[in-house]
């Protein structure tokens, strides 16, 4: 059966304030739309999202929220990890790794340059990055979230919000 992972860059986020953490910077109001736009295309394009995981930064969070709103997910069950703010490309690829088997289609929100670099490196598509908003539909051919690796893997979709 094999399993699906949407890697998805935040929105666009506001400038960072003078004395603003970067943690803490929300969505501008295109940030919102992207949002709630790429929840919207994947409700359309049937996705059943098992589990939404996130890093802990505003506008992860802002991004994850939204999508869960259009998909019908609830609020309550969004996963925020600590380790995706300022991760490396093995952080995020233990996270994968060690997702609850039982979730078949999950979406993680994070941040670039790593969600780009981590595409990359389990699927060896080299591609222009995530730009704000968008998303990366990878198949993997595992049963078990353990066994995901670069041969179990496939880039299936860029989704773009120039395509919502």
């Amino acid at each position: 059966m094999g399993k699906v992972l949407y890697v998805v860059r935040h929105g666009k986020a506001s400038a960072k304030q003078p004395g603003e953490k970067d943690r803490d910077r929300m969505l501008d109001a295109v940030g919102l739309r992207q949002s709630k736009q790429l929840g919207l295309y994947l409700y359309n394009k049937n996705a059943n999202i098992s589990a939404i995981v996130c890093s802990p930064a505003k506008r992860a969070l802002q991004t994850a929220e939204q999508l869960a709103d259009q998909l019908d997910y609830n609020l309550a069950k969004i996963v925020c990890d600590e380790d995706l703010y300022e991760a490396s490309v093995r952080i995020v690829l233990e996270k994968v790794q060690a997702f609850v088997d039982d979730w078949q289609e999950v979406v993680m929100v994070g941040h670039n340059p790593v969600l780009s670099y981590f595409v990359e490196y389990v699927t060896g598509f080299h591609f222009d990055g995530l730009e704000a908003g968008s998303a990366v539909r990878i198949d993997c051919k595992v049963e078990k979230w353990i066994d995901l690796a670069g041969k179990s893997t496939s880039f299936e979709q860029y989704i773009s919000p120039l395509d919502l």
